[in-house]
């Protein structure tokens, strides 16, 4: 006796062979996906519940690379601004009065029912009180990898750099082995985050054997900035400081030399494609086939709501995909197949966590999504991977597995009440709405 059996799917594992089943039946048993059958004749295995596929695609959940999940009380909140006024007369001031526990436990329940229910089992963060967070990933049952940021200013949850980095030992020890969460560094930037913390952030960070997380290269103000104070790259900078001397994720990358490319393959650097955000603020677009042709892992992230608006990676990457074609003059960069494993087991891999999920094999954690293929907007098919880039969205999916637990059902979440969360949410923002106005 099992606990689930879904047949009648149309499998899509993602595994080294990308191998497609086209009317299989897949069983999970725990946490784990134990059984994957070519054919639905698997009348010999019971389970507890049998979902009904209906012929429609299982996938692996999708993997959000970078966001800040917190922000999402602040969705809609500043658009249509240049960066420098975006950033500092909106962002920045709105933050500074309302970024506090509660609300980031608010914005953080929002972001993980948004992801959830457009197929995405797991995520990496960077905000503020991760607890808070990490509280609710347990809770709702959402795997992630949530980064205490580290910067050399007073922020919502710390004083100075070194009560962050006190702060981030903590969590990590208190989270180590967890089931679903880690807790990482974040140094946020050279620009927010000295020489000194870097490093230390790095040093913390190899005593656990866990990866570093940091934007990095992201605007031309940020390298040209850092060429003339330092007469090196960003990515040359932090690679002098021994940044990628461990397991890294640099998310954004856009304004990246031949040299750095060169860097990243060498130290392993795992780059985070966050075309939405960077197509918003006008930061540019990412070097993508040239830094996966110089052999560095690129994976996608939504970046916040507030530079994006969505957690869709649905969305996300099919923009990507198609920005690349465009910005490259190749119609077949970023193909199809390829960006689908960019958003599953590519981004396992990038994360460090592929030993657990990213794509559907027997003994891997059952991290999946069903999705309604049997729609006007899917039909006919031809190829599977071309509809899950540009024909399918977020809102087609049906169901979601994280860790062997069943987290939406045919569209309803299970064990929170989704409305509410929505209710507090708008409650919130209408309290911002007044109080900003009258600053």
């Amino acid at each position: 006796m099992i606990d689930y059996k879904i047949i009648n799917a149309y499998v899509v594992t993602v595994n080294s062979e990308f191998l497609i089943i086209e009317n299989g039946c897949v069983c999970i048993e725990n946490d784990t996906i134990a059984h994957i059958c070519e054919t639905c004749d698997s009348h010999d295995i019971e389970a507890e519940t049998v979902i009904d596929a209906q012929g429609n695609l299982l996938l692996p959940g999708f993997i959000n690379a970078h966001t800040h999940a917190g922000m999402n009380i602040f969705k809609g909140y500043a658009d249509d601004l240049p960066l420098q006024q975006w950033l500092f007369d909106y962002v920045f001031p709105v933050e500074a009065k309302f970024t506090n526990r509660e609300n980031v436990k608010i914005g953080s329940s929002l972001a993980l029912l948004e992801m959830i229910a457009s197929g995405t089992t797991c995520f990496a963060d960077m905000y503020y009180f991760v607890e808070e967070t990490a509280r609710l990933c347990e809770e709702i049952g959402m795997r992630a990898i949530l980064s205490q940021p580290i910067v050399d200013f007073p922020v919502a949850d710390a004083a100075t750099p070194d009560e962050a980095l006190q702060l981030c030992e903590t969590l990590m020890q208190r989270f180590a082995n967890h089931h679903l969460v880690q807790v990482v560094p974040a140094p946020h930037s050279i620009y927010t985050c000295s020489a000194e913390y870097v490093q230390k952030a790095r040093a913390l960070a190899n005593r656990f054997n866990a990866p570093l997380h940091t934007h990095l290269s992201e605007t031309a103000e940020e390298y040209n900035n850092c060429i003339e104070q330092h007469a090196k790259t960003p990515i040359e900078y932090l690679n002098d400081l021994g940044c990628f001397d461990g397991k890294t994720i640099a998310a954004h990358c856009v304004y990246v030399s031949e040299n750095d490319r060169e860097i990243l393959a060498q130290k392993r650097v795992c780059a985070v494609n966050n075309m939405q955000s960077n197509l918003k603020l006008v930061s540019g677009v990412s070097p993508v086939p040239e830094l996966l042709e110089s052999g560095v892992k690129v994976c996608f992230g939504t970046d916040s709501v507030v530079s994006n608006n969505s957690l869709d990676m649905y969305t996300e990457i099919k923009t990507a995909a198609l920005v690349h074609k465009y910005r490259s003059g190749n119609a077949s960069a970023l193909g199809a197949q390829q960006t689908v494993f960019m958003a599953t087991r590519g981004a396992a891999e990038c994360l460090g966590i592929d030993h657990l999920c990213g794509s559907i094999e027997v003994g891997k954690k059952a991290d999946l999504q069903i999705v309604n293929i049997n729609q006007i907007h899917v039909v006919p098919l031809y190829n599977i991977y071309s509809h899950i880039v540009y024909a399918l969205q977020g809102g087609d999916v049906d169901t979601v597995f994280i860790n062997g637990k069943c987290v939406y059902l045919h569209k309803h979440f299970q064990g929170i009440d989704a409305f509410d969360v929505m209710v507090r949410a708008q409650e919130l923002a209408n309290t911002i709405i007044d109080e900003m106005a009258n600053r």
